[in-house]
């Protein structure tokens, strides 16, 4: 694990000594930009966390700008998740995305979209805490507390469901299947 941490600081380092923009001000000297955070496992990257920039806080966690989780399976992207802001958070092993977050599978054409997720890093697993959409193909379900699946967004589960139904017999007789 330290040797992880080891890689994370060289490639951060590495990329903002390579930019090629004015030196920061010293008050700012934690930003670097156009960073990538990965983790890698028996030679095969697992994710890959990219943002435009990274503000290093401290040693427990980043603020990512524009931040893009790439998901992998068997060394093939999977899904990406992707927001505004994110936080990496490194005692915890867990990506925050948020604003206007989107989860989209490589592998199932499923998009999912909600205001904020999470991810897991030891156990590989996505979630939602609020109003979430989820969209494969022109199939639509909302779930309205959020959902959990896999990173491979093989098995999405629904923390609670809304499906409108009709209000009356009119409505329903006037529906086709």
């Amino acid at each position: 694990m330290k040797r992880f941490w080891i890689g994370v600081l060289i490639t951060a380092l590495l990329t903002a000594c390579t930019d090629k923009q004015p030196p920061v001000p010293e008050e700012d000297a934690q930003v670097a930009t156009h960073v990538s955070i990965f983790s890698s496992k028996e030679n095969q990257k697992q994710w890959v966390l990219q943002a435009q920039s990274v503000n290093f806080e401290n040693m427990q966690s980043a603020t990512l700008k524009d931040p893009r989780l790439v998901l992998k399976q068997d060394g093939k992207d999977s899904a990406t998740v992707s927001g505004n802001l994110g936080k990496f958070d490194y005692a915890q092993q867990l990506v925050t995305i948020d604003g206007n977050a989107i989860v989209d599978s490589l592998t199932e054409r499923v998009r999912i979209t909600a205001p904020r997720f999470f991810y897991n890093v030891e156990t590989d697993r996505i979630w939602s805490d609020a109003k979430t959409v989820i969209t494969r193909g022109s199939a639509r379900s909302v779930a309205l507390n959020g959902i959990e699946t896999n990173s491979k967004l093989t098995k999405i589960i629904i923390k609670k469901h809304a499906t409108q139904l009709p209000a009356n017999m009119q409505e329903l007789k006037g529906t086709t299947l």
